[in-house]
């Protein structure tokens, strides 16, 4: 029964059911005091642009959506290097007893601060030393991540997967048109959200059978030719066919395998500067950034919330075909179905276990990035404190479910020559030297071969994954360039420069943090720090939740624990990878570590000496006088 996927999945799932509804009810209860009738941040504070209320079920799919990027997806297609048992048990552990609890306490802690930030929080609740340490470490954390997010998009759109820009360009459109039917003309939400994911369905399948190879404008007329000629005329015999949608990695596959070198040499690789893919992929990390530029100054409604709404439709159905798939073929005893890698593996290239699986898998078991969204977007736009505990508990432990799902994509729906000599889970190289855009596509053609069960074209299934990790990739980026914006305009405040707090400048500045990792030659191999200061952060908000908890004289426990591992963990895996920088020579990665190292441990200083001034000093958790919140009207306000 341990190798049939169908049950593993099955069996997680339950286990996160059980864990809902009584782990993450005794935390509300002992932790939280939620009034359904106090007015929450998004009344008290409504601008019509960051502080907006909204439906219970729109804003648990943009909340969702901003949360489940590359991080869920990723992290477990590295960390089945290990085994799968392991990855499962922290998934489940991690994302129940330290993810949920993470993300909610961090949502309650902003709730009773009028929606400011995490790392603004800490000058009320720890002191003004620590606001600034923590609002730098969350500088750095996002525009690390967001670079490499950059580069793994466009490295997707040029090498894989080009059927997946129309989706990906077409759904902003969608979007803000939903946006204003929604806000505007007051369209009911069920009919509107019915077209306007009948019309994704429609972008998603017309990318299929349109795809934009982008590196192609770039190329010689000669070369352009020669493609031309690949897709039309059959392969030669013991060749690959060069089928759609065409990559460039495909490409220069197939022109090298038939003795076209030279055209092959023309299309080239990023780290070929002057090829044809290096000039597509600054391409398009200039088009992304202005992307996330422009996000992150529209009003909330317009874009960003519509478009992660709908989004998220698109992961539900993921999630439920692949999960239907697996059963089928499980029930069925397709061989396709049966796990083909060892429960726990010692691969000798591989880093141990301890610490690295716990940073590895982040944000499929607990993400410090999470609290910057809980406190930066999801509360200025929660209609009611009990939409608290859905919202954030219930994202995290579906995001957990994903995580779930990318673990056996990994290692039932692949083939089992992938886990051998020679495959890509051979080795740590093979699947961490490969790059984000490998680790992706093992999860693409794992999870395809799922869909196939449901008479799912496999590539249209592979269109359908990607075009879902893409687009969540882009939530992530839109989201988080709009937390980074909060970010600088609370550090231009904290450094009384108040008249730069604006959200135009604060944009530049966060997109210009972006682009220097996403732009830098280092900026790729900076990923490897994203899990470890990830898991760091997420240690330092329940430091910060635990101090505020400490102050008003609750249990501190449900938040400490939890805090201790993660702070360990982290500070071990960072202090443990610093020898390897030193020996290979990456100063970029060696320096940033030893300044998010030191500053990481000043603010538990800081926040030891708040502990030791006892209770007291922090925002009342005792109902506020006043009207209750406003009927909702749907709660859809302008």
């Amino acid at each position: 029964m341990l190798d049939n996927a169908a049950v593993i999945a099955l069996g997680s799932f339950a286990v996160l059911i059980v864990g809902y509804l009584t782990y993450g009810r005794f935390i509300v209860r002992r932790l939280c005091r939620f009034d359904a009738n106090r007015p929450t941040p998004a009344h008290d504070l409504y601008d019509g642009v960051d502080y907006v209320p909204t439906q219970k079920p729109i804003l648990f799919g943009h909340h969702f959506a901003s949360i489940a990027g590359l991080g869920p997806i990723l992290g477990p297609a590295i960390a089945v290097t290990w085994g799968w048992l392991p990855a499962i048990v922290w998934v489940l552990f991690g994302s129940i007893f330290i993810g949920a609890v993470h993300d909610l306490s961090a949502l309650y802690l902003s709730m009773r601060y009028q929606g400011r930030s995490i790392g603004d929080v800490c000058r009320h609740v720890i002191g003004m030393r620590a606001r600034l340490l923590a609002l730098l470490i969350i500088f750095f954390l996002m525009s690390v991540a967001m670079g490499a997010f950059c580069n793994a998009l466009a490295d997707l759109f040029i090498n894989f997967n080009p059927d997946a820009v129309i989706p990906s360009v077409g759904l902003m459109v969608v979007a803000v048109i939903f946006g204003l039917c929604l806000y505007k003309l007051k369209f009911p939400l069920g009919p509107t959200t019915v077209v306007a994911l009948g019309l994704f369905a429609g972008l998603i399948l017309w990318g299929v059978e349109n795809p934009v190879p982008t590196y192609e404008w770039f190329a010689s007329a000669e070369t352009r030719t020669a493609l031309d000629a690949a897709k039309s005329a059959p392969a030669p015999e013991g060749v690959e066919p060069f089928q759609s949608p065409y990559g460039a990695a495909d490409a220069i596959r197939y022109l090298q395998q038939t003795g076209n070198v030279q055209a092959a040499a023309e299309i080239g690789s990023f780290k070929q500067p002057g090829s044809v893919v290096w000039k597509t992929t600054y391409g398009w990390i200039a088009v992304l950034l202005g992307y996330a530029f422009v996000a992150s100054v529209l009003p909330v409604w317009l874009l960003l919330q519509p478009r992660d709404y709908i989004n998220s439709f698109q992961l539900y159905f993921a999630l439920a075909t692949m999960l239907l798939g697996m059963m089928i073929a499980g029930f069925l005893g397709a061989p396709e179905n049966r796990i083909a890698a060892e429960p726990i593996r010692q691969v000798a290239d591989a880093p141990p276990l301890f610490p690295f699986l716990f940073v590895t898998i982040a944000c499929g078991a607990v993400s410090g990035f999470h609290s910057l969204v809980s406190s930066g977007t999801t509360v200025k736009q929660l209609n009611r404190e009990t939409d608290a505990f859905p919202i954030s508990y219930g994202a995290m432990l579906t995001e957990a479910a994903l995580a779930v799902l990318v673990i056996l994509a990994c290692v039932a729906g692949l083939n089992a020559s992938q886990w051998q000599a020679g495959g890509i889970y051979s080795s740590w190289g093979g699947i961490q030297g490969g790059g984000l855009a490998v680790q992706l596509s093992a999860v693409v053609q794992g999870g395809a071969n799922f869909l196939g069960h449901l008479h799912i074209p496999i590539a249209v299934g592979r269109t359908l994954l990607a075009v879902t990790i893409v687009a969540f990739a882009l939530t992530t980026l839109d989201s988080a360039t709009r937390l980074l914006r909060f970010n600088v305009e609370e550090i231009c405040r904290s450094l009384r420069l108040g008249f730069l707090a604006n959200r135009y400048f604060a944009s530049a500045v966060a997109v210009a943090g972006i682009s220097f990792f996403a732009l830098v030659p280092a900026g790729k191999t900076l990923w490897t720090l994203f899990g470890t200061t990830n898991q760091l952060l997420a240690g330092l908000t329940l430091l910060i939740v635990s101090v505020f908890l400490h102050k008003l004289g609750r249990p501190v426990v449900y938040t400490l624990v939890p805090m201790v591992l993660m702070l360990v963990t982290s500070m071990t895996a960072m202090g443990l990878s610093l020898p390897r920088f030193w020996a290979q020579q990456q100063w970029p990665l060696l320096g940033v570590s030893v300044v998010v190292l030191l500053m990481a441990l000043w603010l538990v200083v800081e926040a030891l000496l708040a502990f030791a001034q006892g209770r007291g000093g922090v925002a009342s958790d005792e109902p506020k006088a006043g009207s209750p919140v406003a009927a909702s009207a749907g709660s859809t306000q302008e």
